[in-house]
């Protein structure tokens, strides 16, 4: 299943397409076309089988640019993104670029040579796509002030990193964002709390929080202000939540008592035992569902209201018990 960092970074580059090739270009110098289009990410090639890609993107009818997330080795690959390839080719009649981006550089090296199977006679079947390794150096490279919208990718790239010098990362990727106009740049400071580990959060947290941290920098002033009212945001809904399930919670025991008690006044009238104002201000604050089912059980053959509710009549008292001196036992008959 897709984690949050893959999808997020999918959704940023479906509705931003300039996005990829500002990131081909910056860490290549290669710039793609600009006409670039989101577009079915699912190829079919026969009417019951398809194939799901991360993103396809289209400029014109014939230049096309396959992007897939890789934050994990994935065998599966090694058939798929030649057959993704192959399809598009013949769509197309044009060789597209298939361009792999992930933040480890294993998975780096993995992703450059997955897709080559040679068979023993020789024939070789080989795609070699365009592998974008953001690592440490590649994070700080895309901290671009001309290019802000790059910083989400800086700190896509510390997903997996939590030392000082990812922390500095994140918090100038926050810095360039509030370059971005502001239509955008809410969207990318979510996006990129969104990519980043829960670990990662909590040392950004504990580090906006601390007093010692004197002077305050202007990017760890934008990111503490920026955690304590996404913290203020979600103590508001999770109050909210707390509150609307207390409330049904409660509504729901309410509205049960009152069924009961209604069906208790019911009864009671139904055999002619008319409750008095004091009876039925009684029942009505009861709440005890087992009470009103033990006092409706009651009501079905009680003679009176009193006994319905199992109170005692008035003046009625209980006989003290005293103990019965023992009768001496009759002589027995020969």
């Amino acid at each position: 299943m897709p984690s949050t960092p893959h999808e997020v970074l999918i959704v940023a580059l479906r509705e931003q397409p300039g996005l990829l090739g500002a990131l081909v270009s910056k860490l290549t110098g290669v710039r793609l076309p600009r006409r670039l289009k989101p577009a079915d990410a699912t190829l079919r090639f026969v009417k019951p089988a398809e194939l799901r890609l991360d993103l396809v993107l289209h400029g014109g009818r014939r230049r096309w640019v396959l992007v897939e997330l890789q934050r994990s080795v994935d065998p599966a690959k090694r058939r798929r993104w030649p057959l993704a390839a192959s399809l598009l080719f013949g769509q197309t009649g044009a060789l597209g670029d298939v361009i792999v981006i992930t933040a480890r550089r294993a998975v780096a090296r993995w992703a450059e040579r997955v897709a080559c199977v040679r068979t023993r006679l020789g024939t070789l079947l080989q795609l070699k796509p365009v592998v974008l390794h953001l690592g440490h150096a590649e994070g700080k490279a895309l901290l671009d002030e001309r290019h802000p919208e790059l910083a989400l990718f800086a700190a896509w790239a510390m997903q997996h990193r939590h030392g000082p010098g990812a922390r500095a990362v994140v918090e100038r990727a926050f810095e360039l964002t509030e370059r971005l106009p502001r239509a955008l740049r809410r969207a990318q400071q979510r996006a990129i709390l969104s990519v980043l580990s829960e670990r990662m959060l909590e040392l950004l947290r504990e580090a906006s929080m601390n007093p010692d941290k004197i002077p305050e920098t202007p990017a760890a002033r934008k990111l503490r202000l920026f955690l304590e009212a996404q913290g203020r945001k979600k103590g508001r809904a999770e109050g909210e939540a707390k509150g609307r399930a207390e409330g049904e919670a409660k509504g729901r025991v309410e509205g049960e008592a009152k069924g009961r008690q209604d069906a208790l006044l019911t009864l009671l009238r139904a055999r002619g035992l008319s409750p008095s104002q004091d009876d039925e201000a009684r029942i009505r604050a009861c709440a005890d569902a087992a009470k009103l089912d033990r006092w409706i059980a009651q009501a079905a053959t009680a003679t009176t209201v009193r006994e319905a509710l199992g109170m005692k009549a008035p003046g009625a008292r209980a006989r003290p018990r005293t103990p019965g001196r023992s009768r001496p036992a009759s002589p027995s008959r020969s």
